[in-house]
């Protein structure tokens, strides 16, 4: 029979034996106990979402198809446009298929700036209408067949021409209808004959989504249909039929006008927190005095002129008009006067929200 005192002794051996053990490195047979260790948080670093958009912000937005040079071809008598090839898109679309991971985060990516000509589309074998409306099918198909990508589109881009331009207009048009974050809506082409099918494919519609549009005059009717509009570019003519749709579509948050050298008298009442004007070289600057709120006035100077002089000092007359008119009203923020030269060959201020700046000379004047 075990004693209670032998019962005793046999679990302290027992104790000593497992939480007790000479240290190889000491003299004597000092004992180290087996204390755990101390907890370490783990250190938390970027998010996946973070480093996507750290490495895509190291990738070229467009791959050159010629000597990794931004080279221009004409593939339209009258009409010059870039011949690149866009570099992010296909990289992130190869990234969407390696894991549903990275499908969720990479997709939106490729699919949030959408241009629906599409890359390599001056083919030899077709005119350029041709070319550019059979992208815009092809697009437009794509679109229809995976309904689930339509939410992921911020950005449009389209040339729209005359080939199919009865069937492929207003399928278009319904198409921008079923965006429903569509953000931002780029025209980069159009010319006057498609003026009354634009008006047809996009009479009813409405996209109150659409907050800045970059278009020619002859689409000034789809801003008509877009009534939250806060930033216009036109990117042909004066702009005077652009004002009128702007006043008929009751557009009242429009806060940025660009490339419109019309007078802006109609737009007093309609806009009055306008922060953002642009006039013609030479013309008169009264009407912007009756915008309290302006912040930048932009002189466009003419395509056609030839400018050996620095901008600010060819448009010195003007920088100074505009300066008087600046300090005089009431805005708070930062004032400056913009001098904005375009390319002569073709008015890239559609790229403005891309690539474009490549075409057009601009230089700022702080107030």
């Amino acid at each position: 029979m075990i004693t209670r005192a032998a019962s005793k002794r046999a679990k302290m051996d027992v104790t000593s034996t497992v939480t007790k053990s000479p240290s190889p490195d000491s003299e004597s047979n000092s004992v180290v106990s087996a204390q755990p260790t101390s907890f370490i948080p783990f250190q938390t670093g970027p998010s996946l979402d973070d480093v996507l958009l750290e490495v895509v912000s190291y990738l070229p937005t467009h791959f050159s198809t010629f000597n990794n040079r931004p080279e221009r071809i004409l593939i339209h008598p009258m009409y010059v446009i870039l011949c690149t090839t866009p570099a992010r898109t296909p990289i992130l679309r190869a990234l969407s298929q390696t894991s549903r991971l990275l499908r969720s985060r990479c997709l939106p990516l490729v699919w949030q700036r959408t241009a629906f000509w599409g890359p390599n589309f001056g083919r030899l074998d077709a005119s350029f209408d041709e070319a550019i409306g059979k992208r815009n099918y092809s697009s437009l198909h794509v679109l229809k067949a995976c309904p689930y990508l339509l939410p992921l589109i911020r950005t449009v881009s389209v040339m729209l021409t005359t080939y199919q331009k009865a069937e492929i207009i207003p399928a278009f048009a319904d198409c921008l209808a079923t965006l429903p974050n569509l953000n931002t809506t780029q025209i980069i082409y159009t010319d006057f004959r498609m003026q009354t099918a634009i008006k047809n494919a996009f009479r009813g519609k409405r996209f109150p989504s659409v907050r800045r549009i970059s278009l020619p005059s002859c689409a000034h009717e789809i801003i008509k249909r877009c009534p939250n509009l806060e930033e216009v570019i036109c990117v042909d003519e004066d702009g005077n039929k652009i004002i009128q749709s702007i006043v008929e579509g009751k557009c009242h948050q429009v806060r940025i006008l660009k490339g419109i050298s019309a007078p802006l008298t109609r737009l007093v009442d309609l806009v009055p927190n306008l922060t953002h004007a642009s006039v013609a070289m030479g013309s008169d600057m009264t009407p912007l005095t009756n915008f309290p709120f302006l912040g930048t006035i932009e002189i466009l100077i003419d395509c056609d002129i030839n400018v050996d002089l620095p901008l600010s000092e060819f448009a010195a007359l003007d920088i100074g008009r505009a300066r008087e008119i600046l300090k005089g009203n009431k805005s708070q923020a930062e004032k400056t006067v913009v001098l904005t030269k375009s390319n002569n060959l073709w008015d890239y201020r559609a790229y403005q929200f891309d690539v474009g700046q490549m075409y057009t000379i601009t230089e700022a004047v702080k107030v």
